[in-house]
Order: C-alpha cells, then structure tokens, then sequence
C-alpha cells in the first residue's frame, strides 16, 4: 500500500499560492475557535511516521502491511533509548535540573535521535515552507519533482499546555503513558482504560522555546501510541474515502501513521465541525517553486531563518557541496 493512497481520498488540491491562501483561510474561517498543528511534507506519497516508528520500519525490512511495529514495541524501544541517556548523563541538564521525559524526548528529537514525538508547527504558513522546501541531497536537487502534502491536525483539547488533566505531562519524570499490560487482573482492567485513548487519539505538546529553532518554528510535537482499533467508545474505524466505500485495516493504517489520526474532507459549505479531524492537502509539484518564492518574499522565510543555529548552518549553509563521493 502506497502511503498517499491513505490521505488521496479526502485530501484538497493546491496548485499555485492562491489556492494555498484559501484553503488555510477556509480551515481558519470554518473552526476559528480550534487549535490546529500544522506539518508539511516534501512529498505526498511519504508516511506521517515518528523517527522512531520509522527507523523501526527500516531495521525490520521492507515496509509491509502485515508486519508492522505494534505499540508494545515501540514502547520498549522507547525504554531502552531513554535507559541509555540515564547512563549517559544526559537525563540532567547543566541549568535546570533533572529533566522531565518529554524535555528529554524533545532534546533527543532535537538532535536527530529516534523518538515517538512528530515535529509539528502551529504556523500553517511555516508548514506550507516545510512542504515546498528546497532540498538537496548531496548536493543534488531532491523531490522537486513529488507532490507535497500539507496537514492539518486538530488539536483542540489534547494540547496537553492547556489541558487539566495533562498539564503535568509536561514536568512528569515517568511517562505518562501506559507501557506493556500487567500480569494482575485488577491492574490490567485500569491499564485497558488508559490505554485505549492512548491509542485512538493523538496528543500536542507546545514546549517552551528553549531552543531558538522552536521559537522560529513555532514548533511543537504530536504524540501518541501505536494505531489501535479499540477506542474509548468500542471500535475505531479509518473509512476509505469520505463516501464510505469500506474500511482500512488496521495494519494498512499503520503503513500510512504511526499516529491514530483519522483523515476528513475539507468542505466548508456544508456539514458541522468536526473535532479531532486531520485535513490533508497535495500541494502540486508545478506549484512548489511558486509557493516557496512567495513565502521568501512574504514572511521572510528560507533556511537561515528556519534554521537560526550551527546545525542548521552546517545542513543548510553550503547546499551545493557534495557530502560524499
């Protein structure tokens, strides 16, 4: 199964700024009241996966619907890496502390190691960038030529910044997520209540901006367990298409999100609001240069200002240089 074929269905086409431009006001205009996180993607055809689940997939073989990570595994990996910054010294910072498990997942992210967070942005614009970016690989030109996509991810109470229930999430030094099933019946019973929201939603995290990248993002993280088919209230299902047409099973969602988010039309004349929903849209290859020069022009934004460190500078500054024979 082909990642894309998953969001294809119910996704918006953009072919120049334009129709970038309407389509943000129109999600803007329809759920004015939501909070909304925003990820772009230089190519449509790729999953929406964590570093994590992804590298995974990678170590496992060729990507199939059948055999794909479920969430006790993930879990245990997430184990052993976050183990091992313990034994590196890392879990402690110079300035504040011990640091909380998400402080530590978000550092980890940061500098390019395996987590279950998603990097996302509550600009959509900056997400459109993410989208057209200009990227090369060894000093070659890559994915000009791919449709991008651009999401949308409703949010609206599971920012956990914002939430009563889970604002301490953010300071926690264990995680707040439920691991592997105990062996005591009596304990098994409230580890199936914490896990079936667990995974059948999908949660945001707005950290503060420790880093000046998060503050020239305005980054933030999804995150959340593995797809499940159990939810709160009894089954979760992922349609095919907005007009019924079947079902997806569980592991063909899995190939396309490492994330329980359920894809939705974008239709701003008819229907309610809906909650939770992800919008997707193609941005055409034809329209990506465009789109890019436009956002330059516009918002100031290219890699120096996306990218305002070394790191940044040492992947970005000197694009046209080959980095291997």
């Amino acid at each position: 199964m082909n990642p894309g074929d998953f969001w294809s269905p119910f996704e918006t086409k953009i072919k120049n700024f334009t129709d970038l431009e309407k389509a943000i006001g129109r999600v803007s205009k329809k759920w004015s009241s939501a909070t909304f996180a925003w990820r772009g993607q230089v190519s449509a055809d790729w999953p929406l996966f964590s570093s994590l689940y992804r590298r995974l997939c990678l170590t496992r073989g060729p990507l199939k619907a059948a055999d794909l990570p479920e969430e006790d595994e993930l879990y245990l990996w997430e184990t052993k890496i976050l183990a091992d910054v313990h034994r590196w010294g890392l879990h402690v910072s110079r300035d504040v502390g011990r640091l909380s498990i998400l402080n530590q997942l978000a550092a980890l992210q940061h500098h390019g190691a395996p987590t279950r967070l998603v990097d996302v942005t509550f600009n959509p614009w900056i997400a459109a960038w993410f989208a057209v970016e200009e990227k090369r690989d060894n000093g070659e030109l890559v994915h000009e030529d791919n449709d991008a996509r651009l999401f949308a991810i409703d949010v609206t109470n599971r920012l956990i910044n914002e939430n009563d229930r889970r604002r301490d999430w953010e300071d926690n030094l264990h995680r707040a997520w439920p691991g592997a099933a105990p062996k005591l019946k009596e304990k098994r019973d409230i580890w199936k209540r914490r896990r079936k929201p667990w995974c059948s939603e999908a949660f945001a995290w707005r950290p503060p901006h420790f880093d000046s990248r998060i503050a020239a993002q305005n980054g933030g993280f999804i995150f959340g367990g593995v797809p499940s088919t159990s939810g709160p209230s009894g089954q979760v299902q992922w349609p095919k298409s907005p007009n019924s047409g079947g079902n997806w099973r569980i592991n063909e969602v899995r190939t396309a999100t490492s994330l329980a988010l359920r894809p939705h039309k974008l239709n701003a004349k008819r229907g309610g609001v809906t909650q939770n929903a992800v919008y997707s849209f193609r941005v055409l290859a034809s329209a990506k240069r465009e789109i890019r020069k436009r956002l330059e022009k516009t918002f100031g934004y290219e890699h120096k200002t996306i990218y305002p460190d070394f790191t940044g500078f040492a992947l970005y500054g000197t694009p046209e240089l080959k980095s291997r024979s």
